[in-house]
């Protein structure tokens, strides 16, 4: 008898049923709704970092912009200058020659301050076009440190001497032909080297761009004596507040014995350990600033939504700065800039 095969069932193929195909959809929806929350919080993320990495390069570039200058301020030339100078307080809308500070016919030799400023709630001078109510201003003066400048005729120069036979020490001109002055081998094949002069003034306005229809960024601006008329750009957009405090010598060792708001005026109340200083003279006042301290506050370009600006920022002032209670961040920079060619020439 012959045994027939076993057949083995067949199974049938059956596909998803409703409840498994809901599942699954419910599943792969909570897991893009996963990524997409992860990468909106990585884009808010990356956004945030864009802002704060902005507005950190425009603080520190404000503060070493102002900080780069203050340190070149005094400088007239190689180092040689008489210490015992006397000094002239041009205002920082100057253009005229004969107004900005240079007499080489005295004795000793008069040049400018090597640097001036407009206390908080000072009068803005009016060639700093759009300078921000009750905000500060500094004025800075010195020779280019590049030797191989050409006279242009409407830029002006500054030739210091480097011979014994010449009757003068320094010329302030923008002529070609009246920069006489001799190098060390006393030889018309070599004269003094010529340097271009420089006035800077930086200040804050609440706009960058501050015409018709302009914004409302508050802006660092520079002010400066190009070609003979004073031109203004702007330098870092951002920058909310900024505050000068000067160090002055007051027993002309070089170093400075107190730091005030406003050299302008007196401030034996403020300065009680220069108590043989005398206040009464501005312009030797402004003369005997060594040092400053510079004190910069910067906003983020752009708000941060959810964010509101509780904080107050302490510059150095006897009121602190905010709250601002809007949206923008901000973070406080601060250097010290010694004057080199003040304090430096003093100490010697």
């Amino acid at each position: 008898m012959r045994t027939l095969p076993t057949r083995l069932p067949r199974h049938r193929q059956r596909g998803l049923s409703l409840v498994e195909l809901m599942i699954g959809v419910t599943i792969g929806l909570a897991m893009l709704a996963a990524l997409s929350s992860l990468y909106v919080a990585t884009s808010k993320a990356r956004a945030e970092f864009n802002k704060t990495g902005e507005q950190v390069e425009n603080g520190r570039y404000a503060l070493q912009s102002m900080v780069r200058d203050i340190e070149m301020a005094g400088f007239f030339g190689r180092p040689g200058l008489s210490a015992t100078l006397q000094y002239n307080l041009p205002g920082a809308c100057t253009t005229a020659k004969s107004a900005m500070g240079f007499d080489n016919t005295t004795s000793p030799l008069t040049v400018p301050v090597a640097l001036s400023g407009v206390a908080a709630g000072g009068a803005a001078p009016a060639c700093l076009t759009d300078m921000a109510t009750g905000t500060e201003a500094i004025t800075v003066h010195y020779a280019s440190g590049n030797v191989s400048a050409t006279a242009s005729g409407t830029e002006y120069y500054l030739q210091q001497s480097s011979c014994t036979t010449d009757t003068k020490q320094l010329i302030y001109d923008s002529s070609a032909a009246n920069f006489t002055l001799l190098g060390k081998t006393c030889s018309g094949a070599s004269p003094a080297e010529l340097r271009k002069y420089v006035v800077r003034s930086y200040y804050l306005a609440g706009c960058d761009n501050c015409g018709s229809g302009g914004d409302s960024t508050p802006t660092l601006k520079v002010a400066e004596f190009i070609n003979g008329s004073i031109q203004v750009s702007s330098l870092v957009d951002g920058i909310q507040d900024v505050h000068l405090s000067y160090g002055v010598d007051t027993d002309g060792n070089g170093s400075p014995d107190c730091y005030v708001d406003n050299p302008a005026i007196d401030n034996a109340a403020a300065c009680t350990g220069s108590a043989g200083y005398a206040w009464t003279n501005v312009t030797t006042n402004w003369a005997n600033v060594t040092a400053v301290r510079v004190t910069v506050l910067a906003r983020n370009l752009d708000p941060t939504t959810g964010w509101t600006d509780t904080r107050t920022y302490n510059l150095g002032r006897a009121t602190p700065d905010g709250p601002y209670n809007d949206a923008y961040k901000r973070h406080v920079y601060s250097a010290v800039a010694r004057l080199w060619n003040v304090g430096g020439v003093r100490e010697n």
